[in-house]
């Protein structure tokens, strides 16, 4: 049978995607070749992942998809959590977004700048090799949902990603927080609290302060 007549359904279409995530490359393909037409073409999973919109821009904070993720689950609390671990300092080219991933994030109260590294020039991109740190960490935001009553857990979403090197201040941490909080309300999701390593922090402790 031609693999171009091969049809899927929803619950293999998710499988696969999360196949691909967890397992890899690799993986994926080795498991596809070996139970031929159980899973679909890499071609096929690609269209499939860019149509759900899984992809993440470096630095985009995704509160509209958040916002899609609490209804789904019926629920508009949660927690936020931030944390780094480390990565291979390479540098990237993004097709889909033009842009060069791997540098350090320029941070403008303690929010990233989305594509700031895009370019036609060579010799900005040499420039940029020169005089820009490239990350060493990833910095994640996580939102955790409180799961409401019909629900025993809920999945949590990833609200950003993007590299730095450790050198914000903890200012910057604090109007990051403050710049989430205030984008959820807008988007009718209220935050409980915020955590970074082992540390959680209850907002409204620190939300008096004018930052």
């Amino acid at each position: 049978k031609s693999k171009n007549q091969y049809r899927y359904n929803d619950c293999v279409k998710r499988f696969a995607v999360c196949l691909y995530i967890l397992g890899g490359k690799l993986t994926y393909e080795f498991i596809r070749l070996n139970i031929v037409g159980a899973l679909p073409s890499l071609t096929t999973l690609y269209g499939i992942i860019s149509d759900t919109n899984l992809k993440i821009i470096e630095g985009q904070f995704r509160f509209d998809e958040l916002k899609h993720h609490s209804d789904l689950l019926n629920t508009k609390f949660g927690f936020v959590s931030e944390d780094c671990t480390g990565v291979v300092q390479k540098i990237t080219y993004n097709e889909r977004t033009n842009s060069f991933v791997g540098f350090s994030a320029p941070l403008t109260n303690g929010i990233p700048y989305v594509n700031h590294f895009q370019t036609d020039s060579f010799e900005q991109l040499k420039t940029w090799f020169s005089t820009v740190n490239k990350a060493s960490l990833l910095n994640v935001h996580m939102f955790q949902p409180i799961p409401s009553n019909h629900l025993k857990s809920s999945s949590p979403f990833v609200l950003a990603a993007y590299g730095v090197n450790n050198q914000c201040t903890s200012i910057d941490i604090l109007k990051r927080w403050s710049y989430i909080y205030d984008e959820c309300c807008k988007k009718q999701i209220r935050v409980i609290g915020f955590s970074t390593g082992i540390i959680m922090y209850d907002y409204y402790r620190f939300s008096h302060y004018t930052i």
